[in-house]
Order: C-alpha cells, then structure tokens, then sequence
C-alpha cells in the first residue's frame, strides 16, 4: 500500500465510515447516516485536492523524465556532427546524408509524442471514473436530504416520528448500506487513478529508453556511411 492510499484508509478509519454504535436503535441508525453523510462530504473535498494535485505532479514528472531523454539525444547528435569538427571533405559528407540525419530526429520526436499519447490514453478515463463515483454519492446525498425533509413534513412537531419514518425508508430499501459502497468505490477507483499516474512514469520511461536506442542504432549507420564516404 503506498503513502496515499495509507492515508485514504486512515481517513476512512478516522471517519468511520459505514461504523455504528452496535445498538439497534432509532437514534444510533440517525448517527450512522450523518456520519456516512459527512464521511462522503470529506473525502469528496479532499479527492478533488488529490486529483487536481496528482494531475500538476505527473505532468511534470512525464515532462522531466521526456526532458531527459530529449537531451541526451541532443547531445549525441552534437557530439556527432559538430560543425566546429568538419573539413571540407567532411562537411561534404555530412551535407550528402543531412536528410538522413534530419529524418532520425523527426522519427524520434514522432516516436516521443507517441509515447506521450500512449501513457496518457487512459487519464481522462480514470479522472472519469472518479467523477462517475462522486455524482453518484452526490445524488444519494440529495436523496438522504430530500427523505429527511419528507419524514419532518410527514411527521411535524414529532421528531420521533420523523426519525423512526427516516429509519423506516433507509433500512427498507437498504439505502444506508448504498453509501457505504459507494464510498469504498470511490477509494478503489481513487487508487487505481494513482496507480495509473504512477505505472505510467514507468512506461514511459522505457518507452522514451527503447526510442533513444533505435535512434543511436540509426545515427550509428549513418555514421558508418559517413566515415566510408569520408575515406573515398
């Protein structure tokens, strides 16, 4: 489990989502559903600070570790053809394959934008699915709120009565339990929109890694007609 899912499951913990006193009474069931209720509330806050704070992170981590290799392209190809290093012959050499040369760099800038595209297919998918979750405990929220209302208009100057009628309709149809799911869900799907952020560093990494190598592959064969060119 890492740090951010470590703090999820004490948050959930401290919250005590979906955590009742034991006694089957009216007024321990009420406190369960405000509980639940402002459970939902918290961690909707405090995900939507971890989405907006994991977005900023991993784009900059992915601009980093691009970054990186771009440079090290770069400096492979000054190390190769610089022009402080050509003679004539040289430079003759080098102007007869420079559409070779320039087209190594355009497939590994065609090649590192594929990677890009791929590590981040699935980021508004996992964002979506996290918002999927929250409009749904949004909605039950809604719900709860509006069976509060009814059972207070249904039962005025009884609060008993309006307590046992918000008993009566969540247990019924299990309402209470639904909140509890969702918000587990809303971890999972938490979890796994962090996990994909993280797995997507290292795909890229290797992805960015295997393009630099086919591009030294490249420089390196024109190198060699390069230096056959130069000997004739």
């Amino acid at each position: 489990m890492d740090l951010v899912q470590l703090f999820l499951f004490i948050l959930l913990i401290q919250y005590g989502v979906g955590e009742t006193t034991g006694e089957n009474d009216t007024k321990s069931l009420i406190e369960s559903y405000e509980n639940n209720l402002n459970t939902s509330i918290a961690l909707g806050k405090n995900d939507r600070v971890l989405v907006d704070t994991w977005t900023v992170e991993f784009q900059v981590k992915r601009v980093n570790i691009t970054t990186k290799y771009r440079l090290q392209m770069t400096r492979h190809k000054e190390h190769n053809f610089k022009p402080a290093d050509y003679n004539l012959k040289w430079g003759g050499c080098v102007d007869l394959h420079r559409k070779e040369i320039r087209r190594s760099e355009r497939n590994y800038y065609n090649h590192e934008t594929d990677c890009l595209k791929s590590v981040s297919a699935l980021d508004s998918d996992k964002r979506r699915s996290v918002d999927q979750v929250e409009k749904e405990i949004r909605k039950w929220r809604k719900s709860y709120r509006y069976l509060v209302n009814l059972c207070d208009i249904n039962n005025l100057n009884d609060k008993e009565g309006a307590q046992n009628c918000l008993v009566e309709y969540m247990e019924r149809d299990k309402f209470s339990q639904v909140i509890e799911r969702l918000v587990i869900i809303k971890l999972e799907v938490m979890g796994d929109l962090y996990l994909h952020y993280t797995t997507s560093l290292t795909n890229l990494d290797e992805c960015l890694k295997k393009q630099l190598s086919r591009y030294l592959d490249r420089v390196r064969a024109i190198m060699d007609v390069l230096n056959k060119c130069y000997d004739l």
